[in-house]
């Protein structure tokens, strides 16, 4: 491989750690911009039901986002930034190893040096976020859903629809609304011995 070579693949990789960066960055930017967009949505649809139930769902899902990315994008974002260090000290420690001399032997030890502590650090934050990703606890309103027991029947709305009026007690006219019992039928009484 030749110098050239070496050089454009640490610039292709510094070039793409700053992007990943600078991408999470970003992200992070416009999911707390979103969760603002759902503060005013949440103003605007004020008591109807249909709307604030999607203005729920649309708030869960930022959050859980914007949770994850707070509690666990720093620590990629630094183990992204400690991979590129140790590259960077690795291509060093490459470069100086052949040249002879006290300065450029002090400069490889340090290169070296450097080389260790940037792949432990890039093995811990990778640790770290990967312990963040599986015992972080999701936002989640299931739970909450959990507590409420189910309604067996619930109450149903009538239908605003008008109908007849009834007839009041003492009139005639329709007798197909007429549900009482016909007067000349009398009840056998019950209560004699």
């Amino acid at each position: 491989m030749t110098v050239w070579g070496v050089g454009l693949g640490l610039l292709a990789a510094a070039i793409a750690v700053v992007a990943f960066v600078r991408y999470r960055e970003r992200e992070n930017a416009s999911l707390t911009r979103s969760a603002g967009l759902a503060r005013e949505l949440r103003v605007l649809a004020a008591d109807d039901e249909v709307r604030l139930a999607a203005v729920d769902e649309f708030e869960q899902t930022i959050y859980q986002r914007l949770f994850y990315a707070s509690v666990v994008g720093p620590w990629v974002r630094s183990a992204a930034w400690a991979l590129l260090g140790t590259v960077l000290a690795g291509a060093a420690a490459l470069t100086i190893g052949p040249l002879d001399g006290a300065v450029a032997t002090a400069l490889y030890i340090a290169a070296i040096g450097l080389v260790l502590v940037f792949g432990v650090a890039t093995l811990a934050f990778v640790g770290i976020a990967l312990f963040h990703t599986a015992t972080t606890p999701r936002v989640s309103f299931r739970d909450s859903y959990a507590d409420d027991e189910p309604v067996e029947n619930p109450p149903v709305a009538k239908p605003a629809v008008e109908s007849e009026p009834e007839p009041e007690p003492g009139d005639t006219d329709s007798d197909d609304n007429d549900t009482s019992e016909p007067e000349s039928e009398s009840k056998p009484d019950t209560t004699a011995p």
